[in-house]
């Protein structure tokens, strides 16, 4: 449709040349982009070489956050907690989740969801069988069933605040972390001794 539009605006040689300048408007992008990713990751990749030469590594973190309104509360928790976080409660390539809700500060509906994952590729696996085994033993039910409509209810009204959720994907280089009251690295970082002495 769009290219049908540019013929009718742009008859003839002037469409094409328009279509050259953005396909090749589109490459020069595409370099460019392209640069800035392997610009940006080279220090990533350099921390996270440095950390599994040496220390105890990095690992990736996903972070995933939505508004929920206190009166929501008492229908949606429940409902996520027997329906949703079991997807990455029960991932065996989790090494950690939380979930955390407001205490303090300016935004008392916030809700966070937290994950740490050895690697991205952990990050991207299927939770496998015990994801499969927990939905065996726990169905959603189905309409006609006892408690549907409370399901659906409780399923609506997730649907309607997770929608509006943001993600956010971290790396955590561990030896700048405290785990379970252990320093994972150095306090105050690793030592400058490279054996120069000025």
């Amino acid at each position: 449709m769009c290219y049908h539009l540019i013929q009718y605006l742009f008859p003839m040689r002037r469409c094409t040349l328009f279509l050259e300048w953005g396909h090749m408007k589109s490459k020069i992008l595409l370099v460019v982009g392209m640069g800035m990713l392997v610009g940006w990751s080279m220090p990533q990749l350099a921390v996270a070489q440095d950390a599994d030469d040496e220390g105890p590594g990095v690992r990736v973190v996903t972070v995933t956050s939505f508004q929920l309104p206190f009166q929501a509360r008492s229908t949606v928790i429940p409902w996520m907690q027997k329906n949703f976080l079991p997807g990455v409660q029960l991932n065996p390539h989790a090494i950690t989740t939380r979930v955390l809700f407001h205490f303090w500060g300016s935004d008392a509906a916030d809700v966070v969801m937290v994950a740490e994952y050895a690697s991205w590729a952990d990050v991207t696996a299927d939770c496998g069988q015990p994801c499969d085994d927990y939905n065996e033993a726990n169905p959603a039910p189905e309409e006609g069933d006892e408690g549907y409509e409370a399901f659906q209810e409780a399923a609506d009204l997730f649907s309607k605040y997770y929608t509006h959720h943001h993600d956010e994907i971290y790396n955590a280089p561990m030896g700048m972390a405290k785990v379970e009251g252990e320093m994972m690295g150095p306090v105050g970082g690793p030592d400058d001794d490279d054996g120069d002495d000025d």
